[in-house]
C-alpha cells in the first residue's frame, strides 16, 4: 500500500485522493444508521476498495467541478470565464485589488499586442485576453516559472471538489431524512455544518482562483522586465 501511495504526484494527491478520501468517509457517515452492518461483514479487503473508491470519487468530484465552471459555475461567480474576462476594465475589481496592480497586468497586455503586432480592435476582447493567458501560462511553463501559480491551482481545485462534495452530501443527507426518516436531527447538525464548511470552501477556490491569474502575470512581468 505505501509503494503505492508514493507512485501518486502531488496534483493526484491534493486534488483527487485527499479529497476523495474525505468526501467518502463522509458519504460513509451519513448512510453509516443505514448500512453500517453492512460494512461490518466485509473483510480486510474493504480498506483496499475504499482507497480506490476514495480515488474514484475525487477524480469525479474534479472532473464535475471543472465541468460546472466551463458550463455555468463562473459565469455565476465572474460573469464569464476568468481567462477571457480578467483584463476588462470593467471586471478587473473582481481580480485585482486594486487600479494600480490592474494597469501592472495591462503592461501584459501591451507587450503581447506589440510583440505580435496585433491590432486589438479587430480582435474580440475576450479572445484577445485568452491568447494572453494561454502565452503567459506557456512562457512562464517553458521557463520554469510556475510553481507558485501550480500551487495556486492545486488548493482552488482541492476546495472546489470538497465543495462540491459537501453540496452533494446535504442531498444525500436530505434524502436520507425524507426516506428514513430517522436521526434528523444528527443529519439537521451536519447539513448545518456542511454548508458552512461549503462556503468557506468556495471561497477559498475563488480566492485561490483569482490569486493564481495574478500570480502569473505577475511572474511573467519580471520576466519580461529581466529580459529585457
Amino acid at each position: 500500500m505505501d509503494s503505492f501511495v508514493e507512485k501518486f504526484n502531488v496534483f493526484d494527491l491534493f486534488t483527487m485522493l485527499i479529497p476523495g478520501i474525505i468526501i467518502s468517509t463522509l458519504f460513509g457517515i451519513s448512510l453509516s444508521f443505514r448500512y453500517y452492518s453492512l460494512w461490518l461483514k466485509l473483510g480486510n479487503e474493504k480498506y483496499i476498495v475504499f482507497f480506490i473508491f476514495s480515488y474514484l470519487c475525487g477524480i469525479i468530484f474534479q472532473e464535475f467541478g471543472t465541468m460546472a465552471d466551463n458550463k455555468f459555475f463562473h459565469k455565476i461567480l465572474y460573469g464569464g470565464k476568468p481567462k477571457e474576462i480578467f483584463l476588462l476594465h470593467n471586471k478587473y475589481k473582481i481580480f485585482f485589488n486594486d487600479e494600480l496592480s490592474y494597469k501592472e497586468a495591462l503592461k501584459v497586455k501591451d507587450y503581447f499586442v506589440n510583440f505580435f503586432n496585433i491590432n486589438d480592435n479587430n480582435i474580440r476582447q475576450e479572445e484577445l485576453n485568452s491568447l494572453i493567458f494561454s502565452y503567459c501560462l506557456n512562457m512562464s511553463e517553458m521557463k520554469k516559472l510556475t510553481s507558485k501559480s501550480d500551487k495556486m491551482v492545486v488548493i482552488s481545485e482541492m476546495s472546489r471538489s470538497l465543495f462540491w462534495g459537501c453540496i452533494f452530501i446535504i442531498i444525500l443527507n436530505l434524502y436520507m431524512i425524507f426516506k428514513y426518516s430517522y436521526f434528523f436531527k444528527f443529519y439537521y447538525i451536519e447539513i448545518i455544518t456542511l454548508l458552512i464548511l461549503s462556503l468557506i470552501l468556495l471561497y477559498r477556490k475563488i480566492r485561490y482562483e483569482k490569486y493564481r491569474l495574478r500570480i502569473l502575470l505577475r511572474t511573467f512581468l519580471i520576466y519580461i522586465k529581466q529580459d529585457n
